[in-house]
């Protein structure tokens, strides 16, 4: 099944800030974290179900995570609305976990 994806802007701006950062480390590193998101990306939409529930919303649909694997800390949280995919948050795990759950009201 294809599934359609929208970024909630919060979570795009938090790409873009650790793309930022990486970047300052080490040319190219930026450009590699957005690869690595689009890639679990791409496989969180042909395999929705693999990834484990965290939260739900009230109306008690499942938010889903998917951690990347060469950037560890960083995970991508989905909310599945009518066959789109929501990315709620791209969230690092050493900075205020769960502050994403704020926007799921």
């Amino acid at each position: 099944m294809s599934r359609k994806r929208r970024i909630r802007p919060e979570a795009l701006v938090e790409l873009r800030e650790a793309a930022e950062w990486y970047e300052e480390q080490r040319p190219g590193l930026g450009g590699d974290l957005v690869e690595e998101f689009e890639t679990t990306l791409d496989e969180a939409l042909c395999n929705l179900e693999r990834g484990p529930v965290v939260a739900r919303t009230s109306g008690g649909r499942a938010i889903r995570r998917f951690r990347l694997k060469r950037f560890a800390r960083y995970a991508v949280y989905l909310l599945e609305v009518d066959d789109v995919v929501h990315v709620v948050a791209f969230e690092h795990s050493s900075r205020e976990p769960g502050y994403w759950r704020d926007r799921l009201k």
